[in-house]
């Protein structure tokens, strides 16, 4: 049964009103003289005297009260309640259909498609027709049609094609992607696909678009003089080059204006000028890194900057090693280390950043009692196997010197967890005695395999 309101009609019926009210039934309280009110005028209100009187339209004073000279005060009814709303939703009817004109011609202009088919109504009590407002819901739900927001070519967050099919392996693969490749398919979702990068040639859109240094918020001569700088000295303390494989300034401004920025920052932090250029650089680094945390598209050298900045910066090193792991992530990078076991080394230099980024979590991790985010998976603790694949260098034999006591400390880390608090039990120092001697075996085995190099 429908709940019934105080008045005995139903909830959501409007009772119909049979003629407007016209009858002013408040009391008048005073004369529209200046003269004081006489008590033997107190019998002339309405209200008392039980008697109605018309407003005509456009006055603002019954007719009895305009010939005694008395206040008319009109009762605010239900019927100029409804009349004010009607003349409320006549002024939002004229809006919207301002509104839905004005993006009619904004869709024109940009040629973009229309949102949802215009209707029109007769409003309530008649009139010309009106256009509907529209329906921002069914515009944003609708399956078959773009975000009113989002142009159709933006990827992420929208529903679309699930990832391009990839030939199975064997019998096997598919078995073990079948879970996966059944929620694409029932959920149509893009934007989780794991490697959004792999066919978007970020070089050549980044070419168009002026980074700071084009941007005049940076001198090219300094710029030149600061990257030289970091080239020759401070990028071999990162073990041997590892963090920039480029030659040139003008290739590192091409590849990545995260890396050109961490570089500059970087290298401005040893520079003798008093902070001057530094205080120009850092902050254009942080911008360019905080941007990036929502950037759709990353590169290999955005993660290299990040590291960089990591081992450099101190104080924010934390944020930037764990987000050059999430991109990294991103990009796949963790599973080209078991490709480059795999299938050769063409897929080594990824590995190589991979193992760049495991030591770059850790090292700002366990130090200060915090869980590192990447694990001892087995491409982790059989990493010495790439040093045995054509290409590596004396700077792979540095990097993994520092994976390989990494994989010590964790161990160290899991078993006594972070708590420095905590007393060392009397049965827990045969196991402290056993990681002293995989520590001083680590030291006398890489002294010798990296000779005169330092670790």
């Amino acid at each position: 049964m429908p709940e019934k309101t105080p008045s005995g009609g139903s909830v959501g019926h409007i009772p119909k009103i049979s003629r407007k009210i016209r009858a002013c039934k408040m009391q008048r309280r005073k004369y529209l003289t200046d003269e004081p009110m006489l008590t033997g005028n107190t019998g002339q209100e309405c209200q008392t005297r039980k008697i109605k009187c018309g407003i005509e339209l456009g006055q603002s004073r019954c007719g009895r009260c305009s010939r005694l000279g008395l206040q008319c005060v009109v009762n605010r009814s239900l019927q100029t309640l409804l009349d004010s709303e009607n003349e409320w939703k006549t002024k939002m009817e004229v809006h919207l259909q301002t509104l839905q004109s004005a993006v009619i011609d904004v869709q024109r202009v940009l040629n973009l498609p229309q949102i949802v088919p215009i209707t029109t109504f007769a409003p309530e009590g008649g009139g010309g027709p009106s256009q509907s407002p529209p329906n921002f819901a069914a515009s944003q739900s609708s399956p078959g049609g773009p975000s009113p927001i989002r142009p159709a070519d933006v990827t992420a967050m929208t529903r679309e094609n699930s990832p391009e099919p990839t030939a199975q392996d064997s019998e096997d693969q598919g078995i073990v992607s079948a879970p996966m490749a059944s929620l694409f398919e029932m959920t149509k979702l893009r934007n989780i696909r794991s490697d959004p990068g792999a066919r978007v040639h970020l070089s050549s859109n980044r070419a168009q678009e002026p980074d700071f240094i084009a941007q005049g918020k940076f001198s090219v001569r300094e710029a030149e003089q600061l990257f030289s700088a970091f080239r020759g000295t401070l990028n071999a303390y990162l073990w041997g080059g590892v963090a920039l494989v480029h030659d040139s300034l003008a290739a590192t401004r091409l590849s990545s204006p995260i890396l050109t920025a961490a570089i500059m920052a970087v290298t401005a932090l040893h520079a003798k000028d008093e902070g001057r250029a530094f205080d120009i650089c850092y902050p254009i680094f942080l911008e360019l890194a905080s941007q990036s945390m929502f950037d759709r598209y990353h590169t290999l050298d955005d993660v290299r900057g990040l590291c960089i900045g990591a081992f450099w910066l101190s104080d924010v090193s934390w944020k930037l090693s764990g987000l050059a792991v999430r991109i990294a992530t991103e990009l796949n990078l963790h599973q080209f280390c078991a490709r480059a076991l795999r299938d050769g080394p063409q897929h080594l230099e990824k590995a190589r950043l991979w193992y760049f980024l495991y030591v770059c979590d850790h090292h700002f991790s366990i130090a200060y009692g915090r869980p590192p985010v990447i694990h001892e998976d087995v491409t982790v603790t059989r990493h010495e196997s790439l040093l045995q694949l054509p290409g590596t260098t004396q700077a792979d034999f540095r990097l993994h010197s520092q994976v390989d006591v990494f994989i010590i400390l964790s161990r160290v880390f899991h078993t006594f967890g972070f708590d420095r608090s905590r007393l060392v039990a009397n049965d827990e120092f045969e196991t402290l005695r056993r990681f002293d001697v995989d520590l001083d075996r680590w030291k006398d085995d890489w002294v010798t395999r990296l000779g005169m190099f330092i670790i």
